[in-house]
């Protein structure tokens, strides 16, 4: 209870806020999804059925018979597994096939296989522990992407790498009917009439193709580089989803040096010149009842109130699933003659990928990016790539779901920052299975709504399949597990909010949660702070106890820097889940002093810029120059509370002089100072910042800061001790010139009112002094008088003048 014991600081509170997707996303879930609506809820139900088999990195495939058994394709060793129930035993190994890519069951109980490896081939297996037959091959085919089976008996496969569609006869026959400059056919759906559509790489081209009079036609050029998946509603809505991989992030650039070294100094830093002449808070109002068939909010004290709900159900959606690995242009891999296959290393490549099809990185896979020779095989290959600079417009993030309806007009219904593996659609809804975070999200196109349903620890959901119990069976990769999700909720998950940075040590007031609690289901909260960034090392301070959530919890854990919560999600009815809206956490930093970062002072320019004082120093000036002028003083003061700050001026001659008011109440951190108002000399000025005004009298805080010296200088210098001697047509002229606050600059000379300025250099050749000597020697002097006029100027850009007479003799 240290916090509760702190005294009251006459400080403002700050806050935390998380209230949408991307806030929560930021933490660690586990059982819990965060929403695109911004809530926090238990994730549906997903248990495992298959985990770490040595055999399997990835699931690509599924499909399930009349019987109820499920197949599923793998890969990188071609083991097709069996489920029945919850056990998943194994059915067979395809031999030379490294993953089953598509697999579709018949109505008489037998198994249609597409086989990818070596050789692409579609097999047919009549029943469990006889052998597969072979219906088709081909020389060309490495892939089979997408099986589909029509009421009439045909069989078309969707292969790559060369972008042919077969169609494979009952009576074991089979022809090319169609090919196209793509180098993949990555999916494939019939509409079990004459329409078959596929989608592919690298264009991401959907396609129609009539499979009767193998006319084609591009339905929609997708801005990505890959249709990952297709699906079709009862309706004849086509649905597209692209799995284009991310791009490589950008390495981190290195801090740059700052610009400008901050101006002046603190004013405790000592200086020694040169020597030199010349009341407790109320009860919060009740919240109201919700709204009929609502389930009650979070309460807002401890005696909770409760109401049932109606069920709530997703229905299950029911499709054949086909393959969904991705895979770029390599060469067919070798076999050496014991049959294994040969995997080839692509430089550059993830070496913690799953093994897989060589040269088909592919979960989560390669950038489909043709050869240099195929880049032209399709009119917009290079354009999509083009830079978006000239004319093209500029690649969307992420990946999308595109409707294309009955009449070919398309709409995005989705997109998101994550690649895109599976899809399945039924009954109005589609379900969307990625990577990289292994969500699975749920599409309800009418409503424009969409949720994520769960995520698994696997990082790419790669396969989905609506069973016929009620379940979706989820292929999973990079750990190659098998789950099944059910329709209800997960009775018990967590979320763990990001580590939050007071940025200073703070004691912690309440965190104010809203959402909703229905009958069965419950929340509790638990925090824990500490004063290092990772909470992952020691240091840090236990959880504290579990409390039951209502609206406003005080957070029991000690003042430090950095503070965690936890919530806990649990619930009894597989229907009900508790729901998180939004989380506020309250904290409150010391009352800390304003902090003066830099002064700088600097003369005004005809534009408005304040170039630093003294930086025409040493330089000549002309006569438009009219010394130190203006001076622009400005500063950089913030105050860690955030407070309004209020700012005084103060200047002095030295640095022992007394401080005198320049200005008061100022609220911009700028001031124009006349310096014709002082008398030359060097002087210092000191801002005083002040966070009273924000503050009671008595806790108001202050901070100052001093300028490095700078030079008023508004008066010219003097050109005394003049001599002038006359030998023939010569005048020698010797002087001195002194400057009582700065240096002497330069001296000039012009003859009876030209135009043209003559400089001459001290008799010690450097202008460097408040005083020099000069010595000056016109010659060739016409007969008759003649007026010499000189100039002096200091470094400040003062002038002085001075006129001498000189007579030439006749003759």
């Amino acid at each position: 209870m240290l916090a509760v014991g702190l005294p009251a600081l006459a400080v403002s509170t700050s806050h935390w806020a998380q209230q949408n997707q991307a806030d929560f996303k930021g933490g660690t879930l586990k059982n819990v999804v965060a929403t695109n609506l911004g809530e926090l809820k238990l994730s549906r139900a997903v248990k495992t059925l298959l985990d770490e088999d040595p055999r399997i990195s990835m699931v690509t495939s599924m499909c399930q018979a009349k019987d109820g058994s499920i197949f599923v394709g793998t890969g990188p060793q071609g083991v097709i597994m069996q489920v029945k129930g919850d056990g998943v035993t194994t059915l067979t190994t395809i031999a030379d096939a490294v993953s089953i890519t598509a697999l579709v069951a018949e109505s008489d109980g037998s198994l249609l296989i597409g086989a990818s490896g070596a050789k692409g081939r579609v097999l047919r297996l009549d029943k469990p522990g006889n052998q597969p037959k072979e219906l088709f091959s081909s020389e060309n085919v490495q892939y089979i992407w997408g099986l589909a089976q029509t009421p009439d008996g045909e069989i078309y496969a969707a292969t790559g790498p060369n972008g042919q569609l077969f169609a494979i006869h009952p009576d074991g026959k089979s022809e090319e009917i169609y090919k196209c400059d793509e180098n993949n056919l990555t999916s494939l759906v019939s509409d079990a009439k004459d329409n078959l559509y596929v989608g592919t790489d690298p264009n991401a081209l959907v396609i129609r193709i009539n499979r009767k009079t193998k006319e084609a036609f591009v339905l929609y050029d997708a801005a990505e580089d890959e249709i990952a998946a297709l699906a079709l509603d009862e309706k004849g809505n086509l649905y597209a989803a692209t799995g284009e991989a991310p791009s490589e992030p950008q390495p981190p650039q290195p801090p740059q040096p700052p610009k400008e070294q901050p101006g002046g100094h603190p004013l405790s830093q000592p200086q020694t010149p040169l020597p030199s002449q010349p009341p407790k808070a109320p009860t919060p109002p009740p919240q109201p009842g919700p709204a009929p068939g609502q389930p009650p909010a979070i309460p807002n004290h401890t005696d909770t109130r409760q109401s049932s709900t109606g069920k709530f159900r997703v229905e299950s959606p029911r499709m054949a699933i086909r393959g969904l690995l991705r895979e770029p242009l390599n060469p067919v891999p070798q076999v050496d003659p014991s049959g294994v296959v040969l995997l080839d290393v692509v430089a550059g490549a993830d070496e913690d990928a799953p093994p897989g099809i060589p040269g088909m990185p592919g979960l989560p896979g390669g950038s489909g990016t043709p050869p240099a020779d195929e880049a032209s095989a399709h009119p917009d290959a290079n354009a999509k790539n083009a830079n978006p600079g000239e004319g093209e417009p500029k690649q969307p993030h992420g990946n999308a779901v595109y409707k294309i309806d009955a009449d070919g007009f398309v709409t995005e219904i989705f997109r998101e920052q994550v690649v895109i593996y599976s899809m399945l659609a039924e009954h109005g809804v589609l379900l969307v299975g990625t990577g990289s975070d292994g969500e699975i999200y749920q599409i309800n196109p009418d409503a424009q709504e969409t949720v994520v349903l769960a995520k698994t620890d696997a990082k790419e959901v790669t396969s989905l399949l609506a069973a016929a119990d009620g379940r979706i069976m989820l292929g999973l990769s990079n750990t190659g597990g098998l789950a099944a999700m059910s329709d209800g909720y997960a009775d018990s998950g967590t979320f763990v909010s990001p580590v939050m940075d007071a940025t200073q040590v703070s004691r912690f007031g309440v965190i104010q949660l809203h959402g909703a609690l229905p009958k069965g289901t419950s929340l509790t909260l638990a925090t824990r702070s500490g004063n290092v960034k990772d909470s992952a090392t020691q240091g840090w301070g236990k959880w504290s106890d579990e409390a039951s959530a209502v609206q406003f919890m005080k957070i029991p854990s000690p003042p430090a820097r950095y503070l965690q919560y936890r919530i806990s999600f649990k619930t009894t009815d597989p229907a009900q889940t508790p729901v998180i809206k939004d989380v506020d956490v309250s904290y409150q930093m010391p009352h800390l002093a304003p902090v003066i970062k830099s002064i700088k002072i600097g003369q005004e320019s005809a534009a408005g810029a304040s170039p630093p004082a003294g930086a025409n120093a040493g330089k000549p000036a002309d006569a438009k120059s009219t010394g130190t002028g203006t001076q622009t003083i400005t500063w950089d003061a913030s105050s860690p509370n955030s407070d309004t700050l209020v700012y005084s001026l103060y200047f002095r001659t030295t640095s022992n002089g007394e401080w005198i008011l320049m200005k008061d109440k100022l609220t911009d951190e700028t001031y124009s100072w006349d310096t014709k108002t002082v008398a030359d000399g060097r002087y210092e000025v000191k801002v005083v910042a002040s966070d009273g005004a924000a503050n009671p009298v008595v806790d108001g805080k202050t901070s100052s800061r001093v300028s490095d010296a700078v030079v008023v200088d508004n008066t010219p210098p003097q050109i005394g001790d003049l001599k002038t001697v006359m030998t023939g047509r010569t005048a020698k002229l010797t002087l001195r010139v002194t400057d009582q606050t700065s240096t002497v600059a330069s001296m000039e000379y012009a003859v009876d009112s030209g135009d043209v300025w003559q400089t001459v250099l001290p008799d010690d050749k450097i202008f460097d002094q408040p005083e020099e000597s000069v010595s000056i020697s016109i010659e060739g002097l016409s007969p008759g008088a003649h007026q010499i006029t000189l100039r002096a100027t200091d470094s400040r850009g003062n002038v002085a003048y001075q006129t001498v007479m000189v007579t030439v003799p006749a003759g």
